[in-house]
């Protein structure tokens, strides 16, 4: 699987057009679990190598990362009830909260890779050699902040269309993010010392 830009979006309006008003645990439960599955859903690609206890070892690594939506969904609904008590600046605060509660839900999850490849023995014979990593995301919170800033200060100009605007500008600017991060893993028993470096898509 890959990361499906539109179904985010069309998942995300959804959330928006079934939220009552004030109802800020359905608005951070939904959301979070929302952009969860997106995660789940992407494919993340390593290039993996290192010395490994058979010999040195070249190759590729394939899976997807595994997350928890209430570290997201925790953060996104402590921000709503600040915001319920701030007369401004509340764009720019939710702004930061919603790109803290993703990047945190990131940086907590799990990568979890199959890795195949050759491994040269200490004599110079190749053979096939397969396994798994596991390893970690990081990403750049700062690029969702200034794109949900930025989608908050034209939806404070718009008398109509806001939720779907919003639902496309939150999917390009999360999708932006999930695929300019930097995948990193390390491979385990029989793939010891591989390092496996790539993206998702």
């Amino acid at each position: 699987m890959s990361l499906n830009q539109n179904t985010l979006k069309n998942n995300l309006l959804s959330v928006f057009r079934n939220m009552q008003d004030g109802d800020d645990s359905y608005f951070a439960k939904q959301v979070s679990a929302k952009i969860a599955e997106y995660v789940k859903s992407g494919n993340v690609m390593t290039a993996d190598a290192g010395t490994v206890p058979t010999g040195v070892f070249t190759g590729s690594g394939n899976g997807a990362i595994s997350v928890d939506s209430s570290v997201c969904e925790n953060i996104i609904y402590a921000a709503c009830k600040t915001m319920s008590k701030m007369s401004s600046g509340g764009d720019s605060f939710f702004a930061v909260q919603l790109a803290l509660g993703i990047d945190s839900m990131m940086v907590a999850g799990q990568v979890n890779t199959t890795v195949i490849g050759t491994v040269v023995s200490p004599s110079g014979t190749p053979a096939p050699l397969s396994g798994t990593a596991g390893g970690i995301f990081t990403g750049v919170s700062a690029t969702l902040q200034t794109g949900f800033l930025a989608a908050f200060n034209a939806m404070a100009h718009m008398t109509e269309g806001g939720d779907e605007y919003f639902a496309g500008q939150a999917a390009t600017v999360i999708t932006a993010y999930l695929t300019s991060g930097v995948i990193t893993t390390q491979g385990q028993t029989v793939l010891s010392g591989s390092i496996g470096t790539g993206t998702m898509s």
